[in-house]
């Protein structure tokens, strides 16, 4: 599976992946966000592509490795798909969280993602603690959501062929969770470009508070937070108010 095979473009003009992730390379940290069973499949074609080129790196510079890339998908509120035909190996890399905003971006910090792609649209308004989010914003790279903005989407990624039928071999994998009709349709799409559009860290926050509402004590049980002292005001000083939803860019 080569990049080159892929195809890319940027308001319907041919371009490169590094148009879309500008200085990509092995040691960047991709994230998937699935709300719901087969939103990992709408950013597959960009990920493999990002698998390829992970590859390509390390066989320029490497003559013996066995390694994956670091991608993960973050399916919230339970599994939404089996995503080891597309890299995302071991299962370890597919992270259930639940659906809450802190609890989900809390992950994404964890596991270092520098890239970044949300399945949903405009997003909500919510809570996430302030220094999550100013982790996020000094890390983030690139945030892209499968949802078009006000002009359709800016970005387009065409799979290559191997590409195909990674994406065709997830839905049949993954169809007790998809829906027999809904994996049917996603093997028989599997070929198609899948487009995408910029988001600001702002506006991602945004979108990941459309994942529900975060707990009010921020994951801190109540015996954690008795025996460390920690009381409503320590709590507060790390809260941060998202307002949404915020004007999309395309980007």
């Amino acid at each position: 599976m080569r990049t080159r095979e892929f195809g890319f473009a940027r308001d319907g003009e041919p371009v490169g992946l590094d148009d879309l992730l500008p200085g990509f390379t092995a040691h960047d940290r991709l994230g998937v966000v699935a709300l719901e069973p087969g939103d990992a499949l709408k950013a597959a074609p960009l990920l493999l592509a990002c698998v390829g080129a992970f590859y390509e790196e390390l066989r320029a510079t490497e003559g013996d490795f066995y390694l994956y890339p670091d991608f993960f998908v973050f399916h919230v509120g339970g599994l939404k798909g089996r995503h080891s035909p597309l890299d995302v190996w071991p299962q370890s890399k597919e992270v259930v969280v639940p659906p809450d905003p802190q609890a989900l971006l809390a992950a994404v910090n964890d596991r270092g993602v520098t890239r970044l792609v949300l399945p949903n649209g405009p997003g909500a308004a919510g809570v996430v603690m302030v220094h999550a989010a100013q982790a996020a914003a000094r890390r983030l790279r690139t945030v892209l959501t499968t949802a078009p903005g006000a002009g359709g989407h800016r970005w387009t990624v065409r799979p290559s062929e191997a590409a195909a039928a990674m994406v065709r071999r997830c839905a049949r994998v993954s169809a007790d969770l998809l829906g027999g009709e809904r994996a049917g349709h996603w093997a028989a799409a599997a070929s198609e470009a899948r487009g995408y559009t910029g988001l600001s860290v702002d506006e991602a926050l945004s979108a990941l508070c459309a994942a529900g509402p975060t707990d009010p004590f921020l994951g801190f049980d109540e015996d954690y937070r008795t025996r460390a002292g920690l009381g409503g005001k320590v709590l507060d000083r790390d809260r941060y108010t998202v307002t949404a939803p915020p004007q999309r860019s395309r980007g």
